[in-house]
This record gives structure tokens, sequence and C-alpha cells, in this order.
């Protein structure tokens, strides 16, 4: 296998790396190995927990699922590139079909590079993170009892299931339908009057009645709520722990969701509920992922261990726990890469790409294994139309707002 260093033109076809001018490029070039591969060559593993972004210059690779499905992606020469098979553990055999060129970036040192950029040192230096082999062996078995069903992911609660599936034949809802299937739980009834005499939602004249309020919510937003009360019923069990990690993790989800509302209504590019319920759920596969460590005969106290096992089996545990409650296709996306700072597919903004950047100031002060790029250098700021440093007056500015949101979620 030949190895090299990529040059500039190569690396301003990245598409994540196009908030980067020449000068940081080139800096970056010369950290970089530019690879060839023969045809058949396997350049992900099914499976893989290998925390590399992988880019294809030019041929073809194909994509082999555990159930023998192959998707070909063909690369030219001049084509944008985004990475391939990016979810960890990786869902596919990535193969190349033909000889071709890569080269693979590993994600904290693209967080690292950013920031030793944005500060203006000359001497770019990277800290990659190494799983032990106990986590990473422990990675391995929890992604094949997944695929394998020996972990059950959990249902939703009765009401919610009941929700969706009549929002399924949104046809035969209306009011009188709803209202009945909500007040079989009367928990559920209680918080949505209230919600609905909140500031965020308040009208002229107090709600009391289950009906009035639906009627003053309307149909869309009472679903979301609905799904964003059924998710708080999962942050509860485990040991002593489990549970203060779980009370940390629903703290963070409901800033999330918070931020994510505010951040919608402000470019009135989302709508603020749908906006607020994906950022509630980003990080449900977490709650998962705890209570697999906590039923585990041998113990795993090192935080530094458990936060990267998490953050590698978060987002496909996270979408799979979005796709098992039928939630839609973009906000199993949301799931899966709402933690890739450095995500730019084609096109406008997105929803993931407002969560991300509302998962970003959430996690802004809050103590983590690995620091965060600057925001400058994240494509989403940009295709939001924020500016860093408006972003946050934004937030501080509506930190009445946020508390009561948060509030009302709690």
């Amino acid at each position: 296998m030949t190895i090299t260093q990529p040059d500039v033109k190569t690396l301003k076809r990245f598409r994540p790396l196009q908030e980067f001018d020449t000068a940081q490029l080139q800096q970056l070039a010369n950290c970089l190995h530019l690879k060839s591969a023969s045809n058949k060559q396997k350049l992900i593993e099914l499976g893989s927990i290998d925390e590399t972004s992988l880019f294809v210059l030019d041929g073809e690779i194909e994509l082999v699922a555990r159930d023998g499905k192959v998707k070909v992606i063909k690369i030219g020469p001049t084509d944008t590139l985004n990475p391939i098979a990016q979810l960890r553990p990786s869902m596919y055999d990535v193969i190349a079909r033909t000889p071709l060129k890569y080269i693979t970036i590993d994600k904290h040192m693209m967080t690292d590079f950013a920031l030793q950029a944005e500060s203006g040192e000359d001497d770019i230096s990277v800290h990659m993170i190494e799983p032990d082999e106990a986590t990473r062996d422990l990675t391995i078995a929890l992604y094949q009892d997944l695929v394998s069903d020996k972990v059950t992911l959990p249902s939703l609660p009765d009401v919610a299931h009941k929700i969706q599936v009549a929002f399924a034949r949104r046809d035969l809802l209306d009011f009188n339908k709803l209202s009945a299937i909500v007040s079989t739980d009367p928990a559920m009834t209680g918080k949505l009057i209230k919600v609905s005499n909140s500031p965020v939602y308040q009208g002229r004249v107090p709600a009391d009645t289950l009906p009035v309020a639906l009627m003053r919510l309307g149909m869309e937003t009472t679903y979301k709520l609905v799904m964003a009360y059924a998710v708080n019923e999962l942050f509860s069990g485990g040991n002593q722990a489990v549970r203060q990690r779980m009370k940390r993790l629903w703290s963070h989800s409901r800033k999330t969701a918070a931020i994510s509302r505010i951040l919608a209504s402000h470019t009135g590019k989302f709508d603020p509920d749908h906006a607020m319920l994906s950022g509630l759920v980003n990080d449900l596969g977490v709650i998962v992922i705890l209570d697999y460590l906590s039923r585990l005969e041998q113990d795993v106290n090192k935080d530094e261990d458990i936060e990267h096992f998490i953050e590698v089996m978060r987002p496909q545990v996270t979408g799979m726990l979005m796709q098992k409650w039928n939630f839609s296709d973009e906000m199993v996306a949301v799931a899966e890469e709402c933690a890739e700072w450095f995500r730019n597919p084609p096109g406008d903004a997105d929803l993931c790409d407002l969560v991300l950047v509302a998962r970003y100031h959430a996690m802004l002060g809050e103590p983590g294994v690995h620091p965060l790029p600057p925001a400058s250098k994240m494509p989403a700021m940009v295709k939001l139309g924020l500016k860093p440093q408006d972003s946050i007056d934004l937030i501080k500015q509506s930190y009445k707002e946020i508390a009561e949101i948060e509030r009302l979620l709690q």
C-alpha cells in the first residue's frame, strides 16, 4: 500500500472541511495520509468501532449490510466528498469494487485541529483517544447483543403508543377521539392542561378541561407533547450510580430541547414543537446503554471508559430506538448524526443541523471527555444563518423562556 500526503486541492473536496481556509487545510494535510486500495479490499468491517471518517477520493465501493443487501457508490475525481458509513459500530462492510484512493480522519483529530486552527497555532498537534481493550470488548459485546435481539429496547408507554397509532390514521382522528385517548391517563391529562396554561402556550382564558386544553394546543403539538412526556417515564430505575447519570442526562436533554425550540422559533425554518421533541429524544439510547451496564456481572467504574462507551454506542442505539417507536426518518437521522460536529450534507439546513447546534450550546460548560470544536467551524451554524456570538446572545436573551420550557418538561 502506497502512502503519501494529500494536497490542499484534495481536502477542499471534503464537504466537512468547507469552513477551513487554505492555510489551515495545508496544516491539516501535513497530518494526513493518502492511501491506495486494491479491488476487493475491505476498508471498513461490519461492526467496526474504529472512530474514523472514511473519504474515498475516486472509484467504486460497495456497502454490504448484515442481511446481505448491497449498495454501490460511485465517486468521481471531482465530486464533493462526504464520509462513508460514518455510524459506529459500522452497519456495513465497506469494500472497494475498483482500485481507489482514500483518506481516513480520526473524528477527535478534527476537533483538536479545529481548536488549534482557531487559536492560530502554527504547530498543529492532535490527541487521539484510544479505548482500552476492556472498553472495546464491551462495545463489541453490546453491538452483538443488539443485532441478535438479546437486548430488549424499551417500548413506548401505553398512552403514547395509542396516540401514535391514532395519528397513523390522521384522516379518522378528531379532537373528541384524541381527548378520549389522553383521558385514559390522568397524569398525562394533568400535564397537558398545565402546559396549555403556561406562558409558552397560554391563551386569554385559562383552560381548565382537557378538551379546551387540546383545542388550544392543536393536534400536532398535543402529539409531540405526549411523546415528550412519555419519554420522561424512561428516566427511572437502576442503581444509585445509574440514577445519577439518568438525572444528568435528563437535565441535558431538557436543555437541548428548550434551546432547539428557541432556535426553531428564531430561524423560522422549523416547527418549534417538532424541534423541541427532536432535541429531547436525541440521547435516549443512553438509557439503554446505562441499563446494559447496570446488568453486567463485571464492574465498569472508570468514568472515562463509561463515557467513551456511551459516546460510541449512543448514535446507533438511539437510532434503533427511534425506529422501534416509528419516528420519522428525519428524527432517526437526528439521533444518529447530531454529535457529528462537522456534519455537512448537501442542501439547506435540516432538523439535525438545528439540534446539533442546540446540543452544542447545551454542552458548553458541561464536563466532558473531549473538547468541543469552535462554533465557527461547524457547518450547521453557517447553514442556519447564525454567527456564534449571535447564537450565544440569543440564548442569553431567551434564558427565561428556556427555563420555562425546561420546567414544563420536568
